[in-house]
């Protein structure tokens, strides 16, 4: 019989002289398979092969076949083009997740990171994690919240740093809405919660950093404990009118969660925001809200632990709007004006009313920055911010 001639490997040329030895009685089936790791079955249809086709029996019959799952070498160069032209911030998984979502081309991260690699692509060195003992997730989404802002060049190296003011869900590791502003304030803070609210409902709590905003850093600084004689400050006022307890963390560290998240977002979304070539706080915060944390969410939250979540209904006679500002108590003078932040305000009593003198109002400061004054039997007036008057030299 004429056997085809055929170039082995050395691993073939060694599988052929055990399977040629057990076919000639000097190794025992059993041998054979135990020298070449295979079943005794394995190793009785080689000795087939080996006699019907010689030491071509030893190939495996899809020696030089392309596989069928083989990448096609247009998506492959398609990949290519996007990834180093396009998408050159994108690390592996925010790649493939973009590529299967915008473009339709399912490639996995670790094909990407073996097509990518070898070109320089994500080879950034990422610095050791330190072990900390983990804090359980709070058991039903709304228990417990994240409230922080993050400073960064969102829009490019070449664009100065603004702050990304975002909320997210202990439980979940979802985020809930954020903002782009100039920094991190109380007014920001406010209308984030504002956001939050009105679209889920009010959470147990927050779990917030020691920022000014939150709590107040008179009276010896952030390491006094405070006591009954330290004012609150406007956010804490807000939070206890409507129930949510505030927990207040010394480190990062305590609020893993929440930073792991901004450093996610600083990851992906300064690269998408890249891409679409946005660069100003009004359309990033559109962008995020509309389209990246719906995109994110769904790729990254996970199940709560209880299908029962912990958000509560706005109260009936709750105005959101007012309760989530900076409010002051004010007495009209005898002109049927109140001072706020070095700004006079004249007051225009209701038609019922002949004036409003010495009377108690509450005077406003709302995140738009909007300033309304409100009367607890008239409630809200009309009122008229008066020029400044230059002092006589």
């Amino acid at each position: 019989m004429s056997h085809q001639e055929v170039k082995l490997t050395v691993k073939q040329v060694q599988r052929y002289e055990t399977v040629q030895a057990a076919l000639e009685g000097r190794l025992g089936t059993a041998q054979a398979a135990a020298a070449l790791r295979l079943s005794v079955r394995q190793v009785q249809r080689l000795k087939r092969r080996v006699e019907a086709a010689g030491p071509v029996g030893v190939v495996h019959g899809n020696t030089g076949r392309e596989p069928p799952n083989k990448t096609p070498p247009a998506l492959r160069d398609e990949v290519l083009a996007l990834a180093t032209a396009r998408y050159v911030q994108f690390n592996f998984s925010h790649l493939a997740d973009t590529l299967a979502e915008d473009h339709h081309l399912i490639v996995s991260d670790e094909t990407l990171r073996r097509w990518l690699r070898p070109m320089g692509h994500g080879t950034a060195v990422r610095r050791a994690k330190v072990h900390r003992r983990r804090r359980t997730r709070r058991p039903r989404e709304g228990e417990l919240l994240f409230l922080d802002g993050s400073p960064h060049p969102w829009f490019g190296e070449g664009h100065p740093p603004v702050c990304l003011l975002l909320s997210s869900d202990d439980a979940t590791g979802k985020p809930l809405w954020g903002k782009f502003q100039p920094t991190e304030d109380r007014d920001g803070c406010f209308e984030v919660s504002f956001r939050v609210f009105s679209k889920f409902g009010l959470p147990g709590g927050f779990y917030l950093d020691c920022g000014s905003q939150f709590i107040t850093t008179r009276h010896g600084g952030l390491h006094v404990k405070q006591g009954p004689q330290t004012e609150p400050t406007h956010f804490q006022k807000a939070m206890e009118a409507l129930g949510i307890e505030l927990l207040f963390a010394h480190s990062p560290q305590a609020r893993g969660r929440g930073e792991r998240l901004n450093g996610s977002f600083q990851g992906r979304l300064v690269a998408e925001l890249a891409v679409r070539g946005i660069t100003d706080c009004a359309a990033a915060t559109r962008y995020l809200n509309e389209t990246f944390i719906p995109r994110y969410a769904r790729r990254f939250a996970k199940p709560p632990a209880s299908v029962v979540a912990a958000w509560r209904p706005v109260p009936e006679g709750i105005e959101l709007r007012r309760v989530l500002a900076a409010r002051h108590a004010r007495t009209v003078a005898n002109d049927n004006t109140v001072r706020l932040d070095g700004i006079i305000y004249q007051l225009y009593p209701p038609a019922r009313c002949h004036h409003l003198v010495r009377a108690k109002v509450e005077a406003q400061r709302r995140f738009d920055g909007t300033v309304r004054f409100f009367h607890p039997e008239h409630g809200y007036l009309r009122a008229e911010a008066l020029p400044r008057q230059e002092t006589p030299s």
